[in-house]
């Protein structure tokens, strides 16, 4: 039995096993941001807080976002490593217990030729088997341990924040995307209208110039103006069915059509915005968060990196049996026991600078993560801000755009009219229709912009991953 004294020691030393941790404690970083957002209305509650389901407010991107959560392949992926990354810190958190283990050892043989001993054995060899417990023990007494622990769990965490950075982004893409196909949709419809009326165009000025009253500027006017047309078509079908292949698959779906139904101007007249807060930005969104748990890392790594500087203290301990053959240790007389305990110090003498520079080196990767996390805030602020200046401005652009439609088509009206009853040739319908269908196009492009700020500026905000 171990005497006093080395209990005592034992105690003392276990005593010590957590008194200390060397290297920074962590503390959230501090960084000034301004009160409003530029470009934005005065401070209050941010849509951020809504739940996505009542931002979209259309119900086959619902539908389509709620597969997309279910069954994309990457979040799935994602999702592995979040859990791996759970299980290194396990894995971190192991040494600071004790750890135990067990052996078994025996063997026998024959030498014919081993000499003397030969004759009293037989030429039988047997050495003796033994059963023993283990236990070692690690002492965290500078921390080393414990960092490396909070290193794992925070990088567990960063893991975990990439995951719903994910998220968002993809609610982000495939909420644009969807927009996107009721643009081109849109865009369709007004090409094939367009269509229509340069075919019916050209068969007019073919009989005209049949008869003498067009001439062949018209017919090749009109014959341009269709083909132009006509190509458009199957580009624009080429464009929808790439989107809806993409979406599909963003989805976990084999590639298809998209259900989709509405119009842009629907998702242009229904949205209000509230940014919020700047300073909501940084406990919000996943991307910021992320980079304060990669600085929250090197935090802890620094002090790995110290306490490297210092002696590992292990303890060891032993206990079992042992018997010239383990098939007598279950004989009373036929085994013997014993026990051991014993105490290892050890730590670096001379490493050539290695230790030193392995300081430096995390010290550098700290002051790196700490520029990455600066910079995430920044960057979220100017994209937050870009997206306001662009809805409002986009606001102003649709207006006058809408104005600029409205008069072509007056446009058009007036010079069939004039037609009608001959003050104009039909050339002059044509000349305007060919300003009014690319018009028609610009504003459905420019619905699309500013509808798919909602999304954009929704999960720039934080929201959308919870």
């Amino acid at each position: 039995m171990m005497n006093k004294s080395t209990i005592l020691i034992l105690a003392g030393v276990v005593a010590l096993a957590t008194s200390c941790q060397l290297g920074p404690n962590w503390a959230p970083p501090a960084m000034e941001v301004p009160a409003v957002f530029r470009g934005g209305n005065t401070a209050g509650a941010s849509m951020a807080d809504t739940p996505w389901q009542t931002v979209i407010k259309d119900d086959n991107l619902i539908s389509l976002l709620t597969d997309v959560f279910n069954h994309n392949r990457s979040l799935e992926a994602m999702q592995h490593n979040v859990d791996a990354a759970r299980q290194y810190v396990t894995i971190a958190r192991a040494p600071m217990f004790p750890w135990f283990g067990y052996g078994a050892s025996t063997s026998k043989g024959m030498n014919s030729q081993g000499g003397a001993n030969v004759a009293q054995t037989g030429g039988v060899t047997t050495n003796p088997g033994s059963i023993a417990a283990s236990a070692s023990w690690e002492l965290d007494i500078w921390g080393k341990i414990s960092r490396g622990v909070e290193s794992a769990d925070a990088s567990a965490q960063e893991a975990q924040e990439q995951l719903h950075n994910m998220r968002a982004s993809l609610l982000r893409q495939v909420a644009t995307g969807y927009l996107q196909l009721l643009m081109l949709d849109e865009q369709l419809k007004i090409t094939r209208n367009s269509a229509d009326s340069y075919r019916d165009s050209l068969s007019l000025f073919a009989d005209q110039q049949s008869t003498g009253i067009a001439d062949g500027l018209q017919v090749a006017s009109a014959k341009a103006a269709l083909a132009a047309a006509e190509a458009e078509i199957p580009a624009l079908e080429m464009q929808i069915a790439s989107l809806e292949n993409t979406l599909s698959v963003l989805a976990g779906r084999m590639p298809g059509k998209i259900a989709r139904g509405g119009s842009l101007q629907r998702f242009v007249s229904s949205s209000k915005v509230s940014a919020g807060i700047p300073a909501d930005i940084i406990s919000r969104r996943p991307d910021i968060r992320a980079a304060e748990q990669a600085l929250r890392a090197a935090n802890a790594e620094v002090g790995v990196a110290i306490a490297s500087y210092f002696p590992s203290i292990s303890l060891t301990g032993t206990a079992g049996y042992a018997t010239a053959d383990l098939r007598s240790t279950t004989s009373r007389y036929a085994h013997k026991s014993g026990w051991g305990i014993g105490a290892s110090l050890t730590g670096p003498l001379f490493q050539a600078g290695q230790l030193r520079a392995n300081e430096q080196a995390k010290k550098d990767a700290f002051m790196a993560a700490k520029s990455d996390y600066e910079q995430a805030v920044l960057s979220a602020l100017a994209e937050i801000s870009t997206t306001l200046i662009e809805r409002e401005k986009l606001r102003e652009v649709i207006a006058k755009q809408e104005e600029a439609v409205a008069a072509y088509e007056e446009s058009v009206k007036l010079a069939k009219e004039r037609f009608k009853v001959g003050l104009s040739a039909y050339f002059e319908v044509l000349d305007n229709q060919l300003r009014l269908f690319p018009a028609q196009k610009q504003l459905a492009s420019y619905r699309y912009q500013y509808a798919a700020c909602i999304p954009t500026l929704y999960t720039q905000l934080g929201g959308g991953w919870k």
